[in-house]
């Protein structure tokens, strides 16, 4: 029962959010492929030009290919790891600047990730995935190296006053798996899917709770699920999250000159 108090109280919160900020702000629809690091810059150029800080950045895209033959960016990445992980590096690292000149508090950065990096594993030495990776874990592997973002972002800008969280909003009913399936495959799972998987309000409440709650200013780097700590079953390593930045870094500048 306190459960549902609870949904419905932030939903009533976010319906009321939507009609003040919708009165407050103009809202600016920009063009952005995550899939193009030439694409992400021009973004970053554009947001750069119009704004001086930037309050809460929310990297929450997301692709999925898992039935798929080898899929890949317009630079010649993996597309899973080249969009849920490198092109959210790469914007979020354009947009730095901006998110420390905040005049709140702090500025919050937030990386929607997903349980299922559980099941996902970094090959450092092949982080393009043309070698080790079967394509049923690209996607996994994606998530996994979200999480060890958020961790070595975390380090780095914590002098910034800049807050980093990464989240997992359960499994949710989207059509982000819309490549998974064949066309009737979804007159079978709908049934099944609508009472087991969350609606995509219900999926947002997390990643909305390490937007906005308060008492997230004193915690950054941590990964949180049902808007609260989720403890990983997966054994994180400094090391790891400070390779991975670093050969992030390394592939992107052989694009990006």
């Amino acid at each position: 029962m306190s459960k549902l108090l609870y949904y419905d109280l932030r939903e009533r919160i976010i319906r009321h959010a939507v009609v003040v900020l919708t009165n407050l702000f103009k809202k600016i629809p920009m063009e952005l492929d995550l899939a193009s690091l030439y694409s992400i810059k021009s973004f970053a150029d554009n947001v750069k030009k119009h704004y001086k800080e930037i309050n809460l950045l929310i990297n929450n895209a997301g692709v999925a290919f898992p039935n798929k033959k080898r899929v890949e960016t317009k630079d010649g990445f993996e597309v899973h790891f080249g969009v849920n992980h490198l092109g959210h590096f790469f914007l979020t690292n354009l947009l730095m600047e901006l998110l420390a000149a905040s005049s709140n508090s702090c500025s919050r950065v937030v990386i929607v990730t997903s349980s299922l990096h559980e099941k996902g594993v970094l090959n450092l030495n092949d982080l393009n995935s043309v070698r080790t990776a079967t394509r049923y874990n690209l996607y996994a592997n994606s998530k996994l190296a979200n999480i060890y973002f958020a961790q070595e972002l975390a380090k780095r800008v914590k002098s910034k006053n800049i807050r980093v969280y990464a989240c997992c909003p359960g499994w949710i009913y989207t059509r982000l798996f819309r490549h998974s399936f064949k066309w009737y495959h979804y007159f079978l799972v709908a049934p099944v899917a609508f009472f087991f998987m969350r609606s995509p309000k219900q999926g947002a409440q997390t990643p909305i709770y390490c937007a906005t709650e308060p008492d997230l200013e004193i915690e950054t780097g941590l990964l949180y699920r049902d808007c609260m700590h989720y403890n990983s079953r997966v054994i994180f390593y400094d090391n790891v999250a400070t390779k991975l930045w670093e050969e992030t870094q390394n592939m992107i500048n052989k694009i990006i000159k």
